[in-house]
Parts: C-alpha cells; sequence; structure tokens
C-alpha cells in the first residue's frame, strides 16, 4: 500500500483517480478547494499554498497532481498561469522538501499545440505524433502545460522521478450531451450548448480520453519501474476519435500535404486512430484505453452503426 497526495481530488477527474487508487488498496489524501464524498483525509484550500501544501505531503511517498485551470475556456491567463504553473512549483517543491518518492503530473496533449485554437494553432509536423515531435503551443492553457513539464524535468534534474501524462480532451459522463451536440454539426458548434460543464474539447481532430482510462494511467504511473531522476512523459488517447471524417482526410482537408503521415498502414487499418503515437504508453506504461465515447454517435450523420 502506498500513501498518495491527489491535489484536485473533488474534481472530475480527480475523483476518478482517487477511486482508482482506493480500489486498489492505495491510502489517499485530497488536496483541493472543497471535499467531496471519497472518504479519504482532506486538505481544503488553493494548490497555490506553500504551508498548505506543505501539511498535505508530510508523510506521503507519492503525489498526482491533478489540480489546474482544465482549459482556456475555465480562466483568463493570468489565472491560468497562476493556477497551473505557480501551484505545479509549489507541489514539486513540496514534494522535494518531504522526500517524496515519485509525481505524476496531469499533462496535456496541448504542449504539442494542436489543440484548442486562441490565436494562431500551427498543424502536426507529422502523425502519428510521438514524444520527438516539437512542443508548439501558443495559447495560455497549453503553455501553462509546457511550462508545468519543464518544472517537472527541473526537479526531476534534482532527484525526483517524475511521470507527465498527456492526456487529450478527457470525455466525462457530464459531457456527453456537448459530445452529441457537436457530432450533430461539428463546423458550428460553439459549446457549451446543452448545460455541459464546457465544450467538446479534443482539438480538430476530436480527441477524447474516458476518465476512467486516465484514472488508471496514473495507477499505472505509480507503478512504474524509474529511477530517481528520471523524466518520462505518455500520450494518453482513446483509440479512436470522435471525428465524422478519418483522421487522414481531415488533416488533408484543414491542412493539404503539410503534414507528414509516416504510418500510413496504421489510419488504413484504423482510419480513426488518433493522431498521437500511443505505443510508447503501451510497451513502457502498458496503458492500452479500455473505453471508446465514440458509440455515443452511432447513428447519427457520419456515424453509421456498428463502426
Amino acid at each position: 500500500m502506498t500513501t498518495v497526495l491527489v491535489t484536485g481530488a473533488a474534481g472530475l477527474l480527480g475523483r476518478h483517480v482517487v477511486r482508482e487508487l482506493l480500489g486498489h488498496g492505495h491510502s489517499v489524501r485530497g488536496l483541493d478547494r472543497r471535499t467531496a464524498a471519497e472518504p479519504i483525509d482532506w486538505f481544503v484550500g488553493d494548490v497555490t499554498d506553500p504551508a498548505l501544501v506543505a501539511r498535505a505531503t508530510a508523510g506521503v511517498e507519492a503525489v498526482f497532481h491533478v489540480a489546474a485551470v482544465p482549459n482556456i475556456w475555465s480562466g483568463d491567463g493570468d489565472t491560468i498561469m497562476r493556477v497551473n504553473v505557480l501551484g505545479t512549483f509549489t507541489v514539486l517543491a513540496a514534494a522535494e522538501a518531504a522526500g517524496v518518492g515519485r509525481v505524476v503530473f496531469c499533462s496535456s496533449d496541448s504542449v504539442a499545440g494542436y489543440t484548442v485554437r486562441e490565436g494562431r494553432m500551427l498543424p502536426p509536423r507529422f502523425a502519428p505524433l510521438d514524444l520527438s515531435h516539437p512542443l508548439l503551443a501558443t495559447d495560455p492553457y497549453a503553455v501553462s502545460k509546457v511550462l508545468g513539464e519543464d518544472l517537472c524535468r527541473a526537479f526531476a534534474l534534482r532527484g525526483l522521478a517524475v511521470v507527465a501524462l498527456r492526456t487529450v480532451f478527457v470525455a466525462y459522463p457530464e459531457m456527453a450531451g456537448e459530445i452529441v451536440a457537436r457530432a450533430k454539426d461539428p463546423d458550428a458548434y460553439r459549446g457549451p450548448v446543452v448545460g455541459g460543464p464546457s465544450s467538446a474539447g479534443g482539438g480538430p481532430l476530436h480527441h477524447h480520453v474516458d476518465p476512467r482510462d486516465v484514472a488508471r494511467a496514473f495507477r499505472l504511473a505509480l507503478e512504474l519501474d524509474m529511477a530517481a531522476g528520471a523524466f518520462e512523459a505518455f500520450y494518453l488517447s482513446a483509440q479512436a476519435t470522435l471525428s465524422p471524417e478519418p483522421t487522414v482526410d481531415r488533416l488533408r482537408r484543414l491542412h493539404g500535404d503539410r503534414v507528414e503521415i509516416r504510418d500510413p498502414e496504421l489510419y488504413a487499418r484504423r482510419p480513426f486512430a488518433p493522431l498521437y503515437d500511443l505505443t510508447h504508453a503501451e510497451r513502457r506504461l502498458g496503458f492500452v484505453a479500455e473505453h471508446d465515447q465514440r458509440r455515443l454517435l452511432a447513428g447519427l450523420p457520419g456515424f453509421p452503426s456498428g463502426e
């Protein structure tokens, strides 16, 4: 049994992570601005509060840093930078001071830049996109995650073992209505339109991953065999996008021939495979997404039943 602090434990994703850990016999503490129903020890306050984070971190063996402004719709640039960058520094510094063995950081595929347009968004250089692809973030949220990973690398150089999970848009049950609304008219959708907590995300290719899969990836990152001072990153996505168009067709329509297709056989076998190369997560982390929300769209125009 490992004692784990989960920041953002009362949030949409944090609750799934807490349940995954409890279900596998781990001891869990939660830090958030409010408590939730999960039967764990709660520390209530802001993730940028060094004293609070230090108290919550004392005596734990691992920290899962989930707390963040979750997208560009949920805060202005100043707020995103304060919470996501200063908060990450605060957590890493507390973990180092407490002698924590491992930190798992909830990063984002937005570090590659091809996610939610705010200003200029650069197309990917190639597909499948792997860890060798440059980080091309342009919007405040994406930049905050790049800076968060930079902090993780810096603290790894000082001795922490750190894992960054680059999750795509997390398709919570609360987002089902928005996902369906976008699928009905993808080009005109400007959600949220049916009461979801945010717009349906996933960038131009409508990527998604189920929160249960993300929670399992966090647990697998806890179990990963890695040395002190190591830093590793993984892209996490479902096996298929939520786009009405096959991945290569959509890339071609949006960007012409500017995106190099490095594995055409993959996209021939699985036309809706994501932009991201998931083989590293499968081979090193043992992670393959088990849930696919594309089933929500069966029967809609462009989404035939039994696809």
